[in-house]
């Protein structure tokens, strides 16, 4: 059952025109050096063999017998890591992002080739591409949507589900963020700076945990998201998002499934502080900024009885950012803490 509200969400949203998109605009730390320059490694050993999933999420694996050239991408999360690591040449085409793409990568992002369907491709469309490798959402490879993984992998193609986007297994940043960054580094043939980019990544989480790990008491959160039309979902445990608060010293309340509920079961919840999922229903690629994404859960009536809207207590995240799985994680884990704990970084 995990991530059915992320799921349902997508399809709903996509279906009316109204996938939420990105929130707020944060300034992003400096990429690692690691990922600064677009020169490949030269620890690359082919044929290497990937252990992936197809979309019933069943383990399944494919070999590469050389980097691939002509990458088709379904998921703007995997677009954006391809970007970090310095593989823009790779990209055939991407789906456009959720919003605004970071700040660091956004001169690469303008640059590529975006498909004309907005969130999937058909078929059709794919075969005419002419990819080597299609990256995207575990349910992207039903017959019914792109294919199955087996029908592209008989054509030469390999597949890639992120790890991120699994509905039957835990969520943490170990299994969907540096195993995501592992395996593109072995499919490119890029080993040794895909290790020193988790290793910094790493770092960085070390020091979130080092200064909050003498907290007296660990600030509650709940991750809301409006659909506004009366209906609210909260991210539950299983989620990634999950994971993150945990590492940036906060405790989800939500454990349960809570997806498309009323005001009601959101009162039920008491926190310190509300991330709020936020986008712009008017422009695809626009960031709210906080006070936007603040004014408009403020203006929410049903929710302003909430203590932590009454105080303000509002970290604003875009969607994208929620569900990105990727190079914005770890800025999300410094974000949400440094919010949460501002006196553990004075």
């Amino acid at each position: 059952m995990k991530k059915i509200i992320l799921n349902s969400i997508i399809l709903i949203l996509c279906f009316i025109g109204i996938l939420p998109l990105a929130g707020c605009r944060q300034s992003s730390p400096a990429a690692p050096e690691a990922a600064s320059t677009s020169s490949h490694s030269n620890d690359a050993k082919y044929p290497v063999t990937i252990s992936n999933y197809d979309s019933s999420e069943n383990p399944i694996t494919y070999s590469y017998k050389k980097a691939p050239e002509r990458v088709a991408i379904i998921h703007p999360g995997a677009t954006e890591l391809l970007l970090e690591l310095g593989l823009e040449d790779r990209i055939l085409s991407t789906i456009a992002p959720y919003g605004a793409p970071l700040d660091r990568i956004a001169e690469k992002h303008a640059a590529l080739t975006i498909m004309k369907a907005k969130y999937l491709p058909s078929q059709e469309e794919l075969l005419e591409m002419q990819p080597d490798m299609i990256i995207g959402w575990a349910h992207n490879f039903r017959s019914s949507e792109l294919g199955d993984v087996k029908s592209w992998q008989e054509r030469g193609v390999g597949t890639f589900v992120m790890q991120s986007t699994l509905t039957k297994s835990q969520s943490t940043v170990d299994t969907d963020v540096y195993a995501f960054v592992a395996d593109i580094g072995a499919i490119f043939g890029m080993q040794d700076k895909a290790a020193s980019y988790i290793q910094h990544l790493k770092d960085r989480v070390a020091n979130v945990q080092a200064a909050t790990k003498d907290v007296p008491h660990k600030k509650t959160v709940i991750v809301l998201q409006d659909h506004f039309n009366g209906t609210f979902s909260v991210y539950d445990s299983h989620y990634l998002i999950s994971s993150m608060i945990d590492l940036a010293g906060g405790k989800n309340l939500c454990q349960d499934i809570t997806s498309f509920v009323g005001a009601e079961k959101v009162l039920a919840f008491d926190p310190d502080f509300i991330i709020y999922v936020s986008h712009d229903k008017n422009e695809d690629a626009k960031d709210l900024t906080d006070e936007e994404a603040f004014k408009a859960l403020s203006e929410v009536s049903a929710l302003q009885s909430m203590r932590a809207v009454q105080k303000g207590n509002i970290i604003n995240l875009p969607f994208f950012t929620v569900n990105n799985g990727g190079i914005r994680t770890v800025d999300t884990i410094e974000k949400i803490s440094h919010i949460l704990y501002p006196e553990q970084y004075q």
